[in-house]
């Protein structure tokens, strides 16, 4: 009996030891190659801000990061070689939680157009407000002012929202108003 009650410690001891042996590789790859994992992380959204940035502005070359003004909801501004502007912003009044665009701002001061970054907006309600037909409507705007889906006051501009998705809606809108804001402070309008 003895020699089984040796057995079984002896085994729990092996399986312990295997265990934290694999903790400490684990831990120590994963120490190791942090910065190596954030550096990939970064490069692809990068790359996938870059596509969405060459989407709104097709004959620019460049972007060039710009040191982005203290606006809340402003993520990043980015200046094309033709002089246009790219505002990727965060608006929290989405349906189910925040919605981040990135805004076009023409070299004239008025919207190029507009690409969805990220949403979590209900599929085929509030993703109605998420369509190109929509952000069409803003093509055009002077990037100045404050627009609104409620009742226009003073200094602001009404626009229509989507029927029955209000709420992403006013979420564009808002993202529209942040870049606004942030275009005003880089010296724009």
């Amino acid at each position: 009996m003895a020699r089984r009650r040796n057995g079984a410690i002896f085994s729990a001891c092996a399986v312990l030891i295997v265990a934290l042996l694999c903790a400490g590789v684990t831990a120590g790859v994963h120490y190791g190659l942090g910065d190596a994992f954030a550096a990939s992380d970064a490069a692809l959204d990068e790359a996938k801000g870059g596509a969405q940035r060459k989407l709104l502005f097709p004959d620019a070359t460049s972007f060039e990061a710009q040191s982005a003004p203290a606006v809340e909801g402003l993520n990043s501004v980015y200046k094309a070689d033709t002089g246009a502007w790219v505002f990727d912003v965060t608006s929290a009044q989405g349906y189910h939680g925040d919605v981040e665009l990135m805004v076009g701002i023409n070299a004239d001061g008025t919207v190029a157009g507009l690409q969805v970054v990220a949403e979590d907006e209900t599929d085929g309600i509030g993703t109605n407000a998420l369509t190109e037909e929509y952000f069409g409507g803003f093509a055009g705007t002077a990037a100045a002012g404050e627009l609104t889906v409620d009742e226009a006051g003073a200094g602001q501009t009404h626009v229509d929202a989507v029927s029955g998705a209000t709420f992403t809606s006013r979420a564009v809108v808002d993202c529209l108003n942040i870049a606004f804001a942030a275009y005003a402070q880089m010296g724009g309008n």
